[in-house]
């Protein structure tokens, strides 16, 4: 799922009723700033683990957990999106 917002900012993220780990990037303009890999599910205990960029960001893309490493993709890379 892409998230696109309209100015970059510190946007935060969370599992709330996430049934499947994920992988979560954080993208600047043309840049991956920051990569969260495999974020698992929420414990059944409650308690919601907060995933935020250190740098401001205008899109997430959240991918199944394992891709991001799969595709050897890393922080500082850069990101082409086509035809959205």
């Amino acid at each position: 799922m892409l998230f696109v917002f309209g100015k970059p900012d510190y946007y935060s993220f969370w599992m709330k009723d996430m049934k499947f780990p994920i992988d979560i990037i954080f993208i600047n303009g043309d840049k991956v700033v920051k990569i969260y890999h495999n974020v698992p599910t929420p414990p059944q205990s409650g308690g919601l683990a907060v995933y935020q960029t250190p740098q401001p960001a205008d899109r997430v893309l959240e991918i199944n957990a394992g891709l991001s490493k799969k595709y050897n993709f890393k922080e500082g890379d850069k990101v082409k999106i086509e035809n959205i």
